[in-house]
């Protein structure tokens, strides 16, 4: 083989890897494979996976940022989990769960202007990726508060109110 063909060669296999990864994160089903272990487990977010559309690329060749804001969007998605069960919503909790979750993750898919500097600080706390998810609740806190808007918290305020009021009619 040649030097380019070997080169080739290896371009090759990265792109499989890629769409292997892309298949395994991103594939028909693998959210709903993800939620669907998370609640058998009822141990929080297992990574059921995000679309990153025309971002993923960028991504996938900057692991360290990939890997961050996976553990982010976990670390996001149990401290909102762990808030919400603090407040004894009973049958309202998981519907209020769902929906926080999505609003987490719509926001970062697509973060807003005024969102992205709080990113960036904690995307860039090197201090903060040293386990599997993120155990300082007090910045985890700060950032829902800057992700989640008074219409999100509206929006599970009444996700949950829908599901205590269908239970009791």
């Amino acid at each position: 083989m040649t030097t380019e063909q070997d080169s080739s060669t290896g371009v090759e296999e990265n792109i499989m890897s890629q769409e292997k990864a892309i298949e395994l994160f991103f594939g028909r089903g693998s959210s709903e494979r993800g939620a669907r272990i998370e609640d058998e487990a009822a141990v929080g977010n297992i990574s059921a996976g995000l679309d990153w559309g025309s971002a993923l690329p960028k991504l996938l060749l900057n692991p360290g940022l990939y890997w961050r804001l996976k553990t982010l969007r976990i670390s996001l998605n149990r401290e909102i989990r762990l808030t919400l069960e603090s407040m004894d919503l009973g049958v309202g909790r998981k519907p209020a769960l769902e929906t926080a979750r999505t609003c987490i993750k719509e926001k970062l898919i697509s973060p807003s202007p005024d969102i992205l500097p709080y990113l960036e600080t904690v995307l860039k706390q090197d201090e903060l990726y040293n386990e599997e998810f993120i155990s300082n609740r007090h910045v985890l806190q700060s950032l829902l508060q800057q992700l989640l808007t008074s219409e999100d918290k509206e929006a599970i305020a009444t996700a949950a109110a829908y599901k205590v009021k269908c239970s009791v009619i």
